[in-house]
């Protein structure tokens, strides 16, 4: 029914209504999909590093430690929360490991970090903490942020090799990560096959010597046989990937966080290198603290038609 409102005076309400609904047709649906664009604009956002379930993580939010306080996981942090020391020993200097609050990452969590020293020379350095899961896994992405000291420094710029976190099923499943072939991060197996990144120490520094910055570090393991799958991400960027590595068959359950290195030479007589905000999955990458991964948003709108 269309009417001309100048031609019904007595019933300008009505033909107003009318005239108001065909008004109301015209915009509604393109109406509707603006605020179906709108909706999935507003949709909340979920943090990378809150995405997926973890089997550990910690912040160092416990009291001041060091190496001579005792070794033991009731004396270090909290009894049962899987953090022990590694070893008793200390650098040449007598210089000892330390959980402390220069070390404290101040993007992440708060507490305190885990300041590893380090002495010139080969295999010079303090013991180190050891990291026990809940359970074995086969499957794992870590993710840590980890500080060189600014100015610290290695013979031709860069390390031989580092052992930041030495995983100790050694019986057919050791690996390490840090420094691995080519001065570069990556994974070694069982000490003789070294599977590197392409990113070396020097260039993750910015140059030869230690930026004093936190960075992020994140590798993803998955036994598999011949067909092992390795990544790794620096700061959120990957920088390998690999699906026919070999990483043995034998669970992994702990690390030592901190072991040893080659060919310091600088920052006086012992360098540092801070670790801190350490999480563990069994399930996907973790991500950078802070930085948003986009969450489930609704659906576009379907089947609409616009008249």
């Amino acid at each position: 029914m269309n009417r001309d409102p100048k031609r019904c005076p007595v019933m300008a309400i009505s033909c107003a209504s009318i005239q108001g609904n065909r008004i109301a047709r015209r915009y509604a649906i393109p109406l509707l999909v603006r605020a179906s664009v709108l909706m999935a604009l507003a949709w909340p956002i979920a943090s990378g590093a809150q995405s997926v379930p973890l089997v550990f993580q910690t912040t160092f939010n416990c009291p001041e430690w060091n190496q001579n306080v005792g070794l033991s996981d009731g004396n270090v942090c909290s009894s049962g929360d899987g953090i022990a020391g590694a070893g008793s020993w200390s650098t040449g200097n007598s210089t000892v490991d330390q959980i402390t609050t220069a070390a404290n990452n101040p993007s992440g969590g708060g507490g305190r970090g885990f300041r590893h020293w380090r002495g010139n020379g080969s295999n010079n350095n303090g013991g180190g903490l050891t990291i026990t899961l809940p359970s074995s896994v086969t499957e794992m992405w870590v993710r840590f942020y980890m500080r060189f000291q600014s100015g610290f420094s290695w013979s031709g710029g860069n390390p031989t090799y580092t052992k930041d976190n030495y995983w100790e099923s050694c019986g057919s499943g050791c690996v390490i990560f840090g420094i691995q072939g080519s001065h570069s991060w990556g994974v070694n197996y069982n000490g003789s096959t070294n599977y590197p990144s392409s990113l070396t120490w020097a260039a993750s520094q910015g140059g030869n010597t230690g930026d004093g910055q936190w960075h992020a570090y994140e590798y993803h393991l998955k036994q598999n046989g011949s067909s092992a799958t390795i990544e790794f991400w620096f700061d959120g960027v990957r920088y390998l990937n690999r699906t026919n590595a070999n990483l043995g068959n034998s669970p992994w359950r702990s690390f030592i966080l901190g072991s040893n290195q080659s060919d310091v030479t600088g920052c006086g007589s012992d360098c540092y290198t801070d670790y801190d905000d350490i999480a563990i999955s069994t399930v996907g990458y973790i991500g950078l603290i802070g930085t948003p991964s986009p969450g489930p948003g609704p659906a576009a709108p379907t089947n609409l038609r616009v008249q």
